[in-house]
């Protein structure tokens, strides 16, 4: 079973929508029959919800194998734990948004990431002064301590690339980030130095440039991040997000779209050796 409660929150949602859509059931059908309003069939297929007697009654209702209906109650009941002794718990809950912090959560469940950034570097390889530039410019509101708390959550997160069991990691950078001078040239300069290091000397590190040349192609302007897990019964989630909101999707149809998109783009990008020289040659040109 997972070890993140997020995980196994978004495994049990999935487990019920699945299940009653191949009932046939409507929500408002399922509600009536477990004496409940259509809000609380929406919540517990959110994952907001998890009352371990009704996940097992509306499982049952649905026709799903005992077998499952057993391991998802299981799971029921140890999502509505609180403070359990061996749960990890990130500072980053308690300063970024709930969709955000779920969405760091499953990163540390996560096997391989494979992003998509057009115009800066993503977080997990962002150097300490290029992240702190990026976020203290993104909202002049923001205090200089949030800041720092923020930055120091980014760089706790880059401890998933160097450990014992690192995220694989698949960058798609537009090429427009290697000339965005965030922070000023010598940081911008320092942190293309850092890239270029990382994509040339840790194996599980692949960058690949999207030159500007490449014209119209797939999600662009888009920027989102394909989580991939070890466990088959884990499928990929999607995650993007906007000035405004943050956005997990795990439902099979929206995945394949963004995983057919993603790999296009993958073979539309200057391969992992040229990129490498490119990113180089954009920190020499900095005055």
């Amino acid at each position: 079973m997972s070890r993140s409660r997020s995980m196994r929150r978004r495994r049990l949602a999935r487990a019920l929508r699945q299940y009653r859509a191949t009932s046939g059931m409507s929500g408002e059908d399922a509600a009536k029959a477990l004496l409940c309003g259509s809000g609380t069939i929406s919540r517990m297929e959110n994952g907001e919800s998890s009352d371990p007697l009704r996940v097992r009654d509306a499982l049952r209702l649905y026709g799903a194998p005992e077998t499952l209906v057993d391991e998802m109650v299981a799971i029921a009941i140890e999502t509505r734990k609180r403070g359990k002794p061996d749960a990890v718990r990130r500072p980053y809950q308690d300063v970024v948004p709930k969709r955000l912090a779920e969405y760091y959560e499953l990163e540390d469940e996560a096997q391989q990431a494979s992003m998509l950034e057009g115009e800066c570097v993503p977080g997990l390889i962002q150097t300490e002064a290029y992240a702190r530039a990026l976020i203290s410019t993104w909202d002049s509101q923001v205090p200089d301590d949030e800041v720092h708390r923020l930055v120091s959550i980014r760089m706790d997160r880059q401890q998933r690339l160097l450990n014992d069991h690192p995220l694989k990691l698949r960058v798609l950078l537009g090429e427009a980030a290697l000339l965005t001078e965030i922070g000023g040239p010598d940081v911008l300069r320092a942190q293309l130095n850092q890239l270029a290091t990382l994509a040339d000397e840790v194996p599980t590190v692949r960058v690949r440039v999207l030159p500007f040349t490449a014209g119209a192609r797939p999600a662009l302007g888009r920027n989102f991040t394909i989580l991939s897990f070890p466990d088959d019964a884990d499928p990929d989630v999607i995650f993007a997000e906007s000035v405004t909101y943050f956005v997990l999707e795990d439902e099979t149809s929206e995945v394949e779209k963004f995983q057919a998109a993603y790999n296009q783009l993958w073979d539309m990008a200057v391969d992992e050796i040229r990129s490498v020289k490119l990113i180089e040659e954009a920190a020499s040109r900095i005055g």
